[in-house]
């Protein structure tokens, strides 16, 4: 069996490299006679090929019979793909090649290849052969990278957390105990004043000493904003309390109409347009446009999967919107005996059951009982090939968002803006 998985660097490569993920760690071989291959672009391909060639003499030496014709058929295939490459693509390329078992009997493998290319670049040259494939380096490539902190502080109340992709994370809230300023007189106010002013102090650096506990130790940490009511962030900024290489990352510090958490979303919506390769920005802002048109109802967004999908067809789709919690798969039915082909939707946990109850149905065309599921993929996918011919932009919305829990609760799933207003 080969499967080769062809993908662009955007939300349906992402998709779809976790669906293989998901796939390949159901995959287990009987020895270690699963090989998985990553290639840097900077590798020479002659170099892998001679590589491969040595571990086919290295596996000459393996004493079970079965085991070794496994091992060396997976090598085999590789080497055979390597053949039609003359360069490694610009990520590098990713490679799983073995000897899956058809059942738990030894004697029923049958190779199975596997070729990725990879959402980032491919760093080190590995060649692992086990039971399993060696996943986690393919893994970490899919985990968002980028990290900008967030700290909303207030006299009262303060609060320190991080955006990272699609999510949003509080990591604590502080309340400093200080008392309000009140209008007592003489030496009792002077006084007061001062145990305030050191309070306040304090608070600051305890504040201070959680971020840099928490933020030196964020290597992709990008950047730091900073928000707040009245002159209390710029008092804490001015404490210097902050560690120096975390001060050299403050990117802007705005005003707020509150501290504490509440403040964190406030903040991040002050500064949306300087952390728009942020993933969580991305999905609100497309959103909030696709909203915006349906509001004033002009014409130029349309959702449903049947809806859609028509725009889609006649080239009418500016940007495909679909929540990553869509579960809908298209199964195709097919009867063998006079070529009559059906398409049905259902979901994911549904489509084993749909099998079993197709195999009892008859063909309304011919009415045989030769009518059989012979294919089914997820509408994510359906939906995002249509697009890619299309030139069409595809996000896959999170839930993270007021904006993605709409997409998927109250529409479905499956929404469109236009490039042009549409007729039906």
């Amino acid at each position: 069996m080969s499967s080769v998985v062809e993908m662009k660097s955007n939300d349906l490569q992402i998709y779809k490299t976790k669906k293989l993920l998901d796939y390949l760690k159901g995959k287990k071989g009987f020895h270690t006679e699963l090989v998985s291959l990553y290639i840097p672009h900077d590798r020479k391909i002659s170099d892998v090929t001679n590589y491969l060639k040595n571990e086919v003499s290295e596996s000459q030496n393996i004493k079970s019979k079965l085991t070794r014709k496994n091992v060396l058929d997976s090598i085999a295939s590789l080497l055979g793909q390597l053949k039609n490459v003359d360069s490694s693509p610009e990520n590098g390329v990713i490679m799983f090649s073995g000897a899956i078992p058809q059942n738990n009997t030894p004697g029923t493998e049958k190779n199975e290849l596997y070729i990725v290319d990879p959402p980032e670049k491919v760093k080190t040259f590995r060649y692992h052969c086990a039971s399993q494939f060696l996943l986690w380096p393919l893994e970490e490539m899919l985990v968002p990278k980028d990290t900008y902190g967030l700290l909303v502080i207030g006299r009262q109340e303060s609060a320190v957390g991080y955006v990272k992709g699609n999510h949003v994370e509080i990591v604590r809230e502080f309340t400093s105990g200080i008392h309000s300023k009140h209008r007592a007189g003489g030496q009792s106010q002077k006084r007061f004043e001062r145990l305030i002013e050191e309070g306040e102090k304090q608070f600051y650096r305890r504040i201070s000493d959680e971020i840099n506990e928490l933020f030196l130790e964020m290597e992709d940490l990008r950047g730091i904003f900073i928000g707040g009511p009245g002159p209390s962030k710029e008092k804490f900024v001015n404490d210097e309390s902050m560690d120096y290489r975390l001060r050299e990352k403050i990117l802007d510090v705005v005003d707020l109409g509150y501290g504490g958490s509440e403040g964190i979303r406030a903040l991040i919506n002050k500064v949306k347009d300087k952390i728009q390769d942020v993933k969580y920005i991305r999905e609100k802002q497309v959103m909030q446009r696709f909203m915006k048109e349906i509001a004033n109802d002009t014409g130029m967004a349309t959702y449903g999967l049947e809806d859609v999908q028509k725009a889609l067809n006649m080239g009418a789709v500016d940007t495909l919107i679909l929540s990553e919690k869509l579960d809908t798969y298209k199964v195709r039915i097919e009867c063998s005996n006079c070529g009559y082909i059906e398409n049905r939707n259902t979901s994911e946990q549904n489509i084993a059951n749909l099998e079993s109850s197709i195999q009892e149905e008859s063909c309304p065309k011919c009415n045989s009982n030769t009518f059989n599921m012979t294919d089914n993929i997820s509408m994510i996918e359906e939906l995002g090939g249509i697009a890619n011919t299309m030139g069409t932009e595809i996000d896959i919305i999170s839930s993270e968002t007021e904006e993605g829990e709409m997409l998927h609760s109250t529409f479905g799933g499956i929404v469109a803006i236009l490039r042009f207003k549409l007729n039906y």
